[in-house]
């Protein structure tokens, strides 16, 4: 898609979205639309951002599906304008996403803007950048609801209370306690007490309905999986990656493979010149046998970078990776020091700010 198609593209979308029951929305992509012309980027990237906020609201679900792309393009222009260059990849990494083969040139945009483009076309490929494409344009379906019982607070909402917190909804025996001090609860975390959506509320429990939808299992709602805690709090991942775990990586592999490394040395030291002998009596295999590489499982990669950070969080790259395997887990996240610093940082920006990242 050639920078004119992408130009005709918008102004269709203008004309298709004139017919929505809002009418601030094509107004608003207008003035974004214009304002970016005039190079007054800051202004426009604002208002790029409301459009945003506005298309997700309840009856607006065609018209987002068709503005995210426009958006997340104008959005990546624009912050490369302001020379925001690691924002503005992301941005344009995502918005490749939803369309793989566009391409702009100079003009109408700047040289600058096409270099990071086409930068970012190349840091992408091969990378997975699905999970921040599908958030996109998802809305919770119809009747999903974050239930006030007592598996309330074994969602990822966990990490926003305190022991004492916690205390108190364990003292709960019914669904009407329960449901008054999460009401009292998100009241104190409300960034916006005098309007009537808690928008701190509604994008946590968004995420986590997002959870359900992609990371359930037969055994478990995805609101309680590990991936469920990380994408609530840091959101979508700048990539993603699959890869099946190596005998090196499996410790009981390994120890197949190896044999006791104390007998192994022990055997070395003795009188005999037999090579093979020692690995007979060492256990010692020159290479696992028993396993197919599927069977020791898979791991699932979520890297961050700084761009997708929560600003404060000093970490230039994070990976968060996710074990599968067979009497272990699904997706069970491998607890490192790093990611693990970084969820706690993320929680305690999240409660601090009111928003998340």
């Amino acid at each position: 898609m050639k920078s004119t198609q992408v130009l005709l593209c918008v102004s269709l979308l203008l004309v298709g979205i004139a017919s929505a029951a809002d009418p601030t929305l094509p107004d608003l992509f207008k003035r974004a639309k214009d304002e970016f012309a005039a190079g007054r980027y800051k202004e426009s990237l604002a208002d790029f951002e409301l459009l945003d906020t506005n298309s997700a609201r309840s009856g607006f679900e065609n018209d987002r599906a068709k503005l995210i792309p426009v958006v997340t393009f104008y959005r990546g222009a624009n912050l490369a304008a302001l020379g925001r260059k690691d924002d503005a990849k992301a941005a344009f990494a995502m918005y490749l996403g939803f369309t793989p083969n566009a391409s702009i040139a100079s003009p109408p945009f700047p040289k600058a803007t096409v270099d990071l483009f086409e930068q970012a076309r190349k840091e992408s490929r091969g990378r997975v950048t699905t999970i921040g494409v599908t958030y996109a344009t998802f809305i919770p379906p119809p009747g999903w609801a974050l239930a006030p019982d007592e598996h309330w607070v074994e969602s990822p909402v966990r990490y926003l209370l305190t022991p004492a917190q916690k205390k108190e909804y364990a003292t709960f025996t019914t669904n009407a306690e329960r449901a008054a001090f999460i009401a009292a609860f998100w009241k104190q975390l409300d960034p916006t007490p005098d309007t009537e959506v808690n928008e701190f509320q509604k994008e946590i429990e968004r995420r986590i309905a997002f959870a359900d939808a992609n990371f359930s299992t037969e055994k478990q709602a995805g609101r309680y999986s590990d991936r469920a805690s990380i994408f609530t709090f840091l959101g979508a991942p700048t990539y993603a990656a699959m890869s099946n775990i190596g005998t090196g990586e499996d410790a009981t592999a390994a120890l197949r493979a190896r044999g006791n490394d104390d007998m192994g040395r022990a055997a070395h030291s003795s009188n005999s010149t037999s090579t093979a002998g020692i690995a007979t009596l060492s256990g010692q295999q020159t290479e696992d046998n028993l396993d197919q590489p599927y069977n020791r499982g898979t791991r699932e990669s979520w890297i961050y970078r700084q761009e997708r950070l929560p600003k404060g969080i000093a970490f230039h790259e994070v990976p968060f990776n996710f074990t599968t395997k067979q009497g272990y887990g699904t997706g069970v996240l491998q607890k490192d020091s790093e990611p693990m610093q970084t969820l706690s940082m993320a929680v305690e920006i999240a409660r601090r700010d009111k928003k998340l990242n």
